[in-house]
């Protein structure tokens, strides 16, 4: 996975905090592509507040050692995201003109993506 740039500048993204974006499995990275965090910003700017629910998963996570090849989330190319006022519909049609790439709907998040290397994009799908 050499293609992550591990430290991007989060001053770029004021909506959006390194924290937000931390492995759930505890390893402490948080290796996000600046041109994901980039469209996310730019979607943000248009829907409203966006809550983070999953963003970099490393090999180690739960969900990404199940899979037989990471997914876009362990090459900080992915994150799921609640709308805090805007509902899905709204964050997908806005995620369309952001051009994502892989767009999941989920009852309580959206999953946004720009890209990957083992996944055929576009891509749209429901949970």
């Amino acid at each position: 996975m050499a293609m992550m740039d591990t430290s991007p500048d989060w001053s770029l993204y004021p909506d959006f905090s390194r924290e937000e974006f931390v492995c759930s499995c505890g390893c402490n990275r948080a290796e996000m592509q600046p041109a994901f965090l980039e469209r996310l910003q730019a979607l943000r700017n248009r829907v409203g507040p966006l809550k983070v629910t999953s963003g970099f998963r490393c090999e180690q996570h739960p969900v990404e050692a199940r899979k037989s090849k990471p997914g876009a989330h362990a090459f900080g190319l992915a994150a799921d995201v609640r709308a805090m006022q805007a509902g899905r519909y709204a964050v997908v049609l806005a995620a369309f003109d952001q051009e994502f790439r892989g767009i999941g709907v989920a009852r309580n998040f959206v999953h946004l993506d720009v890209g990957h290397p083992h996944q055929a994009r576009p891509a749209l799908w429901s949970y």
